[in-house]
């Protein structure tokens, strides 16, 4: 029987929680049970509060079918043994059922109950360290959860080890350290939105450019939003052979799936100072461009080989496929040492 889950979450957007929850429905069906229901994730979510969600609500939202599962007394079951995993996702901004939790870890694995912590946050500071947490929170210290029950963090990178430890021990050691008990994590892309690498390619650059140097240079581009509606801008990705990306807040950014996932190939800047082990992972030579210079990215695009351009399309819808929502499921549990289903349910 596939593992029944229960996903602790805060009802915002997260991409991280948001993505994994969406792979985790898709995979196991009513066997995972959101609470609180995550309401933007279904289908009726209302058309006109969809705008207003991070990102215009593009990729992710509006997506899962409504089924019929019991949210009531989750924690009450959970300590039951109703569940073989519980996530907390979230956690920086929705840690009070870890607090409600902690007590009860020896009674949760002795029912087989795997608990983890999912920390999306953009920040590089972690659960729960760092200014803002030790001024604000109340009761102070709040108990961690990484060396507890495996955590996985986005943001993971050398500045998440110093402050953890407290500015003690150097970055590259304190992150050894800290590795050892906190795993990397990305986000993820529903597998509906992959192209098939045979669309063809009507133009050099997509029209959203989140990089100014790059929209001075190019005039047919802008650094605003140019599209109200998810169809048009998956149609645009899918019709350029090239798209800009850059850190946003933290290094992950849901605009490298999407445009990998339409084939168009993501023109990275500043990749090379990306920490090892924040995410995205897997993003190369093989399957992006790295740029520093704009003008020189320009040339580069303009005057690439149709073989070179063939080569990093195809790369680039590699890497696609293996960062879908129902891989990273499939990853989260397998971290965990939990059956694996075979396809997806719904």
């Amino acid at each position: 029987m596939a593992p029944a889950v229960l996903f602790l979450n805060a009802n915002g957007e997260d991409y991280l929680a948001d993505s994994l929850f969406h792979g985790l429905r898709r995979l196991l069906g009513d066997r995972v049970v959101d609470v609180p229901r995550r309401d933007a994730l279904y289908e009726d979510f209302p058309l006109d509060e969809r705008g207003s969600l991070y990102g215009k609500g593009f990729t992710l939202y509006g997506r899962l079918p409504e089924i019929a599962v019991d949210r009531e007394w989750p924690l009450q079951r959970a300590l039951d043994g109703a569940f073989d995993l519980v996530v907390i996702s979230d956690i920086h901004r929705n840690w009070e059922p870890w607090l409600r939790l902690r007590p009860e870890l020896a009674r949760l694995r002795a029912n087989g109950t795997h608990v983890v912590a999912l920390d999306g946050g953009d920040s590089a500071v972690m659960y729960p360290y760092g200014p803002t947490w030790w001024r604000r929170m109340r009761p102070w210290p709040l108990p961690r959860a990484h060396g507890r029950i495996p955590y996985f963090k986005r943001e993971l990178q050398p500045l998440t080890a110093r402050i953890r430890y407290f500015g003690l021990l150097p970055g590259s050691p304190a992150l050894s350290l800290l590795a050892r008990r906190v795993r990397p994590i990305s986000f993820s892309i529903p597998a509906d939105h992959l192209a098939t690498g045979d669309e063809p390619k009507t133009k050099l650059l997509a029209t959203h450019v989140v990089d100014p140097e790059v929209t001075e240079l190019v005039s047919s581009v802008t650094s605003d939003y140019a599209f109200d509606d998810e169809v048009d801008y998956f149609a645009d990705l899918r019709a350029s052979r090239f798209g800009i990306t850059t850190k946003k807040a933290g290094w992950d950014c849901m605009r490298h799936y999407e445009l990998a996932a339409s084939g168009c190939v993501p023109c990275f800047r500043d990749l090379s100072a990306k920490p090892a082990l924040a995410a995205p992972h897997g993003l190369d030579e093989t399957n992006c461009v790295a740029y520093g210079d704009a003008s020189e990215l320009i040339e580069r695009l303009e005057t690439m080989e149709p073989a070179e351009y063939e080569r990093l399309r195809t790369g680039t819808l590699r890497w696609a496929g293996k960062n879908t929502t129902v891989e990273r499921a499939r990853e989260l549990l397998a971290a965990v040492g939990l059956p694996l289903p075979g396809a997806a349910l719904v």
